[in-house]
């Protein structure tokens, strides 16, 4: 339950964000990892807001700035700069509208007099802010609101992006499924060229790929995953040509030993496989 930045807002705070990590001496291929320690992201989520290409919160900008123990207000900047924007001031609320409760970004301004009779007012009840209609009488101190802004939260950004590499559409889609009932977003590529192509613009949280693609292996695939942005990400490899020779137990033992991946047998027990992915990213 918290109100976003726009897209304009979101480029203007990464880009600030990714200068006060800059000045605390934070590496440029660290800062991901930093971020997300932060916030308690996956790595994608920290990729994301890096990027600009996620809205950040009130509280997440906190939280950054306090965590370097600078004043939030140079992250701030964007967003409470605007013109239309300079009454009162900005605050994570929530707006009730009978049994109704939205999240929103209401702008608070001075504590009304008694005889006010505003559309809105903004109370701090147990350490939040509450926007409510004016019914008349104030029963507790409140304050005049001069601005409410509600937008929706996209809650695809809170969920670990897994990639489904697989020539086998159903296998691909059957797994796909699965981890997108089990609290995971994820993305299901049919080749190694789809897959390679999407490396090279999406950072993932953990790659479940099949081993063999008509003549080749996935092993190049794994090395560009342990080479992108998120080499740490869990790789499970999954194979069901084993017994039938068609897959060489070496060279799988090889890539296991050089890329730190692990290995399903196909048909892959899928509670089994998304358990130990779950415990690897709750590790990370």
């Amino acid at each position: 339950m918290v109100t976003e930045t726009s897209s304009s807002e979101s480029l203007a705070v990464a880009e600030r964000v990714r200068e006060l990590m800059n000045r605390h001496g934070i590496g440029k291929r660290q800062q991901t990892a930093e971020l997300c320690r932060i916030l308690d992201l996956s790595f994608s989520q920290g990729h994301r807001k890096l990027r600009g290409n996620s809205p950040w919160t009130l509280a997440q900008i906190r939280r950054v700035a306090d965590a370097f123990d600078e004043p939030a207000l140079k992250l701030f900047d964007s967003i409470n700069t605007r013109p239309d924007e300079t009454e009162g001031t900005a605050h994570d609320a929530v707006l009730k509208l009978g049994s109704l409760e939205i999240p929103c970004m209401a702008w608070v301004g001075n504590s009304l007099d008694a005889g006010s009779r505003p559309d809105f007012i903004a109370q701090k009840l147990n350490n939040r802010w509450i926007v409510s209609r004016h019914e008349g009488v104030l029963l507790y101190e409140a304050c005049d609101v001069h601005k409410i802004e509600i937008q929706p939260r996209r809650a695809d950004t809170d969920k670990p992006v897994i990639a489904v590499v697989d020539d086998d559409h159903a296998s691909a889609d059957n797994l796909h499924d699965y981890l997108e009932c089990t609290g995971f977003t994820a993305m299901a590529f049919y080749g190694l060229d789809a897959f390679a192509e999407a490396l090279q613009a999406q950072v993932f949280d953990a790659v479940v790929i099949d081993w063999l693609f008509g003549v080749n292996t996935s092993a190049g695939a794994i090395r560009a995953v342990r080479e992108s942005d998120n080499p740490d990400a869990p790789i499970f490899v999954l194979t069901g040509e084993l017994t039938t020779g068609k897959a060489s137990e070496s060279e799988i033992s090889q890539v296991i030993r050089d890329y730190n991946v692990t290995c399903f047998e196909k048909p892959a027990r899928l509670g089994i496989l998304v358990a130990d992915l779950s415990k690897r990213l709750m590790r990370s």
